[in-house]
């Protein structure tokens, strides 16, 4: 508890930083600062991919980056036409795949390479379901505005209460099944009351940025890091210059869209996380990929070292 406390401490004094300051901020610049926040570290934290694969496979011709390049605008704009041929279809593709990813980005560090695939993805999935659960649920109002607009489909204060306790139910089963997160399992639940606190108290945006930053993005940043520098003197700085040219790229095409079709204002919320979906798509394929090779390679050297 204490070791996780200590991994924690800067996650927690700034959500809690962040709690405080929603008493004293109007809904308006509260979604100023997430729309800040998620605009840049937010992004950013998905900018690099292309690099993820090139240092993965060891190819840096210009032809596999050019195809890399191809495929990955093809998936996002994939996504896109998701949402509009087929909203209610796209938002729960959405949901399946930001829940998976979150909760990968989250538990994947404490459970063990050699724990099977199938109770991993159970327990990365679960979580991430019981966490869009609770926003969606302390945030029905607007919640069910946005989905009613992307999709023209209502969704129930129930059903969004329904996800969040079979997502909790799951996970704790899955975290019963596995021996390294069963030890956490209490930490966790406070972890999960506590951003709670911060979903019900924050607006929709602010709440959803904080955790998206806070707590996935940043963490998301230093494990990308980490495998593209190995934490080299500057390799900060040399993620943001790599980064920069996709972030520029997916901020022009968020804008370009609001501007040149004259979305309205009511509309720029949905238009605003219908873009954020489509390009989280492709980067939560690209990190799951990593992750599971990583995993596939510990197991292979542990069964080695038996």
């Amino acid at each position: 508890m204490i070791l996780s406390l200590k991994k924690y401490r800067y996650h927690i004094l700034s959500t809690l930083a962040f709690i405080i300051l929603s008493y004293s901020l109007d809904v308006f610049f509260q979604g100023v600062i997430a729309f800040f926040m998620i605009l840049s570290v937010g992004i950013v934290h998905g900018a690099n991919d292309l690099q993820l694969i090139q240092k993965k496979t060891q190819k840096k011709s210009q032809i596999f980056f050019l195809s890399s390049l191809s495929l990955y605008i093809g998936v996002v704009l994939v996504g896109i036409f998701l949402f509009y041929l087929l909203p209610v279809f796209g938002l729960l593709f959405f949901v399946a795949f930001s829940a998976y990813h979150f909760g990968e980005q989250h538990l994947a560090s404490k459970i063990s390479a050699a724990t099977p695939s199938w109770l991993r993805v159970s327990s990365y999935l679960s979580y991430g379901l019981a966490l869009f659960g609770l926003l969606f649920t302390l945030q029905w109002g607007e919640v069910h505005q946005i989905i009613y607009i992307i999709s023209q489909a209502f969704v129930s204060k129930q059903s969004t209460e329904a996800l969040f306790f079979i997502g909790l139910a799951l996970f704790l089963l899955s975290a019963a099944l596995i021996p390294s997160l069963r030890p956490l399992v209490l930490f966790e639940l406070v972890l999960l009351a506590f951003i709670g606190l911060l979903f019900s108290r924050a607006s929709l945006l602010l709440g959803f940025g904080v955790y998206f930053v806070v707590w996935h993005s940043i963490p998301s940043i230093q494990d990308q890091v980490k495998f593209l520098y190995n934490s080299k003197a500057g390799s900060g700085w040399s993620y943001f210059k790599s980064s920069a040219p996709y972030w520029i790229l997916s901020l022009v095409g968020l804008f370009g869209v609001y501007f040149l079709f004259d979305v309205h204002s009511w509309e720029f919320l949905p238009l605003f996380f219908s873009f954020l979906a489509a390009i989280t798509f492709p980067h939560t394929v690209v990190m799951g990929w990593l992750k599971l090779s990583e995993d596939h390679a510990s197991s292979r050297q542990s069964i080695e070292a038996k």
